[in-house]
């Protein structure tokens, strides 16, 4: 990883960062952005050996985890101060605990931390993955990326149009209602220099949450087998106006 060039403060107390693209940012930074995703069964051994210790895969029926397969629209990137420009995303997020004791389904919460281990994260831009990669460490990585935003749901493309064998394709419905996000704190992992890391992020805004109901996936068969993933999704999310905030890595013991 490079690390970031520059660091001061602004006058409401967040950390400012330049990028080595000459881009500046501002910590915790400020999101706004629509999402459309699915939850997917898959091969607990297989996302076990994905997973740096003590990270273990939160499992949801003997032998099964899952995987989150989510296509983002960025509408801003930063406050004022930001000069990065709005791009498209698509993470590939294993759910995952640390530091618990036991193995059951769901059990696992108990005495766990819950987090989302964050497996791939391709992006539109070259600024976007100086910025996932020198903040947190994220494994970025430039790709062709089509997210559409319609008023029926939300429609990714990832890779080759043409290609069935190395694209990734992503249709989301959305339903009529959503829910408000209040108080809605999520934690992503990554490794950074073989340190793990902690991000949290504050979420607002509306997503909605409900059966795979209008959902359509075919994900490239690399990544298929890779994961272990299952054929259908069991959950599917979607929200258009989802704000979040984003702060800075801190490294986890392990």
């Amino acid at each position: 990883m490079t690390p970031a060039s520059g660091r001061s403060s602004t006058n409401d107390g967040r950390n400012r960062r330049r990028l080595s693209t000459g881009h500046e940012i501002a910590l915790p930074l400020e999101l706004a952005f629509a999402m459309g995703g699915v939850v997917v069964p898959a091969r607990r051994g297989r996302l076990e050996s994905l997973l740096p210790d003590p990270l273990s895969s939160l499992a949801i029926a003997p032998g099964v985890g899952c995987v989150a397969l989510v296509a983002i629209q960025y509408h801003r990137v930063g406050g004022t101060e930001s000069s990065l420009e709005p791009y498209d995303e698509f993470a590939v997020i294993v759910p995952a605990v640390r530091g618990g004791r036991t193995s059951r389904p769901f059990a696992q919460l108990i005495d766990g931390e819950a987090g989302g281990y964050v497996h791939r994260l391709p992006v539109t831009t070259n600024a976007s993955v100086a910025l996932g990669r020198e903040i947190w460490g994220y494994p970025k990585e430039r790709a062709e990326i089509t997210v559409t935003d319609g008023p029926r749901g939300v429609r990714a493309v990832v890779g080759d149009r043409d290609s069935s064998e190395d694209a990734i394709r992503l249709e989301v419905s959305r339903p009529r209602t959503g829910a408000p996000l209040r108080g809605v704190t999520l934690s992503s992992f990554t490794t950074r220099d073989g340190e793990l890391i902690r991000a949290p992020m504050r979420l607002g805004g509306e997503v909605s949450v409900g059966p795979p109901i209008g959902t359509r996936l075919e994900v490239a068969p690399d990544l298929a087998s890779e994961l272990g993933l299952w054929r259908r999704p069991l959950v599917r999310l979607t929200g258009s106006r989802v704000r979040a905030r984003l702060f800075g890595g801190e490294r986890v013991e392990r």
